[in-house]
């Protein structure tokens, strides 16, 4: 078998390659719809720890032999061994991130990694004077200083480390899972091992094929986290078209208006007209996949009310209070809460009470708020059958999916309750997220 060490031309193209493979990987990357996901955020900095540390090396070969260069040689040293102790900070990040979707999983051990690896490096940037980990000789080639094996002892105890990791939470992978993490971490030393002539360009080589591979496992992971959470987001559609259609509330509403046949017919008109535009709007919500302004659902909420407030006269005050209105949220976000308001809240209390229905723009967001002085709840105990009242939890769930929107709720028995929206401004929200448009 030839010496591989001995042409350094063909390992400068091989690892320029590798290193431009790597940049196509990261470009894709980075312009990837969940880029923003902590695993995904250690995967693009693993990416780019990857690129440096295979250009230091072919810097190496590159300026090898080349005393006057010397400054150029330790550089691309410090690129290949210093950068390289952060390409196993990374992995053990994403590994773990990746296991905290499923999971609560401790990042304690990536911090131990880290915290040993910036120790490395700073010996490693001394080593530039003291040749501690290495040396550039007079001939101008690189050779290993005195300390070199704290290197190799890290690499092997951070392999170590990841192949534990791997094997601990197996759990949270498939078959092929596993072998695409584990081929990050085994590859490498096998081909150290198997290629005793060549050293160490196949190590970069093969972690650029695992590279690949993790690239193909996690687009798959990420294609089909989305497909759940769309399907998550229909059946949630769904359980709140279906909570609206009450049929209490249709046959109250119908009886309402056929009263109001014999006494106000002009009255009687709008209100078939009202509870039309209700139930148009209840029905065609399930076929939006996109937001809609807040003056959309703002015309929804006052519909509803229109019929509520039919039916149950000075028992229901309504305050509006809109100071903004230049945002987007999902149909059938605000209504809920009022219709929960309403029947849980307002309508609890004898002499009934007074609904207020605000918004105002703040500095990172724009808020929707809806308050009563109802009877009120203690929000730290379920509902006795066992669900949160009027899709509640729905309704969180499609405002954080599809804007990136909080609902919390503050409620005291006998006080009252307030639910409050925070729609991020678009300038402060995520690319898949809905603010200001």
């Amino acid at each position: 078998m030839p010496n591989f060490n001995e042409m350094p031309e063909l390992n400068v193209c091989l690892l320029s390659f590798s290193a431009l493979v790597t940049l196509f990987l990261l470009l894709g990357v980075a312009t990837e719809h969940g880029k923003n996901r902590p695993f995904i955020r250690n995967f693009i900095c693993l990416l780019i720890a990857h690129i440096l540390m295979q250009l230091g090396e072919a810097g190496l070969w590159f300026f090898a032999g080349t005393p006057e260069k010397v400054g150029l040689l330790k550089l691309s040293a410090v690129f290949s061994i210093g950068v390289g102790l952060f390409v196993n900070v990374f992995f053990t990040y994403c590994m773990l991130e990746f296991f905290r979707e499923r999971e609560k999983v401790s990042l304690l051990p990536a911090h131990i990694v880290a915290i040993v690896a910036l120790f490395l490096f700073f010996l490693t940037l001394i080593s530039v004077f003291y040749g501690i980990f290495f040396r550039i000789n007079e001939r101008g080639y690189f050779t290993d200083g005195p300390y070199a094996y704290a290197i190799y002892l890290f690499d092997f105890g951070s392999f170590l480390l990841e192949v534990y990791l791997i094997l601990r939470y197996r759990r949270f992978l498939t078959m092929r899972g596993r072998i695409a993490l584990l081929s990050y971490c085994t590859l490498p030393f096998i081909a150290m091992e198997l290629l005793v002539n060549w050293y160490p360009v196949p190590r970069y080589l093969t972690t650029t094929l695992s590279l690949i591979v993790l690239v193909i496992l996690f687009q798959g992971e990420l294609t089909r986290q989305l497909a759940e959470k769309e399907k998550e987001l229909n059946e949630s559609k769904i359980a709140i078209m279906v909570s609206q259609i009450q049929p209490h509330f249709l046959y109250n509403s119908l009886n309402s208006i056929y009263h109001l046949c014999d006494k106000d017919i002009q009255l009687a008109k709008k209100t078939i007209s009202d509870f039309s535009e209700y139930l148009r709007n209840i029905l065609g919500s399930i076929n939006r996949t996109a937001p809609i302004s807040f003056e959309k659902e703002l015309q929804y909420v006052q519909t509803y009310l229109n019929l509520e407030q039919l039916r149950f006269g000075e028992d229901l005050h309504v305050v509006y209070q809109i100071e903004a209105t230049g945002f987007f949220l999902p149909a059938l976000s605000v209504q809920p809460l009022v219709e929960n308001a309403v029947k849980h809240g307002v309508l609890g209390r004898e002499d009934g009470g007074t609904l207020i229905l605000s918004t105002k723009e703040c500095t990172d967001c724009y808020q929707v708020i809806v308050s009563d002085n109802g009877v009120g709840f203690d929000v730290t105990r379920e509902p006795e059958d066992g669900r949160l009242h009027v899709g509640i939890q729905n309704v969180r769930q499609r405002l954080y999916a599809m804007c990136g929107a909080t609902l919390t709720i503050e409620s005291e028995p006998g006080k009252g309750t307030i639910a409050t929206i925070c729609v991020p401004r678009k300038e402060e929200a995520d690319e898949d997220t809905c603010g200001r448009r």
